[in-house]
């Protein structure tokens, strides 16, 4: 391997993939799909955000994260690197399943289900796993990942990809080999986006999205391959000057397939679209998919090469703002929905105060670590 240092552009791809997500999410709340709480009114504006960055934005994070496990596969043992990523992600995903998830139940009960049910109740159904009655006689069982099925996703396939790479150390470097001449000029551009097609063709069908962990294949095929794709990269400059050089077919390719995806899809959901229709539509969100990744990329690569101070600090940041995230925002809009404010005027509020009331929580969590840390350091002095 390669070695490899800090690539900047990555963090700042990665600092707004996250607070993209917290936008698509608050958006979810005013667009047709359904979701834990709906507003009253909602607006095509929101739907388009949904169509125009879904296809391809947690491609891209699980990417970026496979780029940074194969970067550190450079500096640390397998065995490391799992333990450090189970810190890492397994707490705060058992933290926010305990703490989080229960105030996202309760506001879907009390909003979107008709259940007239108190917070302690919630968490008790919750942690005991015990099923709600709903008042159309079916029952609901609460305990789910809802948005912490990344960190969990994450972990498996680190997990999978350190525990193999211990058995085989010569797997990377051989993978690398064995993928240039596909991932070498023009052919960055055509062979993962005709994988990407052929995976949203075959499987999407017979494996529709879920996020449970145990069944969700189709999803798995899309985010594996985006974090094995990452870590081989990872170890290639030659694969990352060919990004460079496709960002401008990508970008156009990019912009070209949002477009023809908002004709074909002018309203979602749509209704059970017809053969044609959702053949189109795969093949045109697959390419949006990696020709949307590759011009990222490409012009991150070349425009924010460089460190920044409030990108460094984000970028410590944005895993407690992503456990937080959502929590906060459906609490934040339940309560104007209860003194009647949830209106689609409030989608640009309730972005900034779940930015806010996220960015005031990491403050004080890293005050306190500090403060932990320093009182540790004079125990042993």
């Amino acid at each position: 391997m390669e070695a490899t240092s800090r690539r900047h552009d990555l963090d700042f791809i990665r600092v707004a993939a996250f607070m993209l997500l917290i936008v698509y999410h608050v958006s979810l709340m005013y667009n047709s799909r359904g979701f834990l709480l709906k507003a009253p009114d909602s607006s095509p504006i929101f739907d388009i955000i949904h169509l125009w960055t879904h296809p391809w934005r947690m491609s891209l994070l699980f990417l970026i994260s496979g780029v940074v496990t194969g970067i550190l596969l450079t500096r640390q043992t397998p065995e490391v690197l799992r333990k450090a990523r189970t810190r890492q992600l397994l707490v705060p995903l058992l933290i926010g399943m305990l703490f989080l998830i229960p105030p996202q139940m309760y506001v879907c009960l009390n909003t979107s289900l008709g259940v007239d049910i108190s917070l302690r109740d919630v968490f008790w159904h919750y942690l005991t796993l015990t099923p709600i009655p709903l008042p159309n006689g079916r029952e609901v069982n609460l305990f789910w990942m809802q948005h912490l099925w990344y960190l969990a996703y994450l972990w498996t396939y680190t997990a999978i990809l350190t525990l193999v790479v211990s058995a085989w150390p010569k797997l990377l470097p051989l993978a690398g080999d064995r993928l240039a001449p596909r991932l070498a000029g023009k052919w960055i551009l055509i062979f993962p986006a005709i994988l990407f097609i052929l995976l949203r063709l075959t499987l999407r069908p017979a494996f529709p999205p879920t996020l449970n962990i145990l069944t969700d294949w189709y999803s798995h095929s899309i985010y594996l391959m985006s974090f094995l794709l990452g870590v081989v990269m990872a170890m290639r400059s030659e694969y990352w000057e060919a990004v460079v050089d496709a960002r401008k077919p990508a970008l156009i390719l990019a912009l070209g397939c949002a477009v023809l995806l908002t004709m074909l899809f002018p309203g979602l959901p749509a209704g059970e679209p017809d053969m044609w229709q959702a053949f189109s539509g795969r093949v045109l969100a697959g390419t949006f998919q990696w020709c949307a990744i590759v011009a990222i990329l490409g012009y991150a690569k070349i425009w924010l090469n460089s460190e920044n101070a409030v990108v460094r600090y984000l970028n410590r940041a944005v895993l407690t703002y992503y456990v937080l995230h959502q929590t906060v925002m459906l609490v934040i809009a339940y309560w104007l929905r209860e003194f009647g404010l949830m209106s689609a005027s409030s989608f640009i509020p309730i972005v900034v105060a779940t930015l806010a009331v996220c960015a005031l929580c990491y403050e004080l969590k890293r005050r306190l670590e500090i403060s932990w840390k320093a009182r540790i350091r004079a125990g042993i002095a």
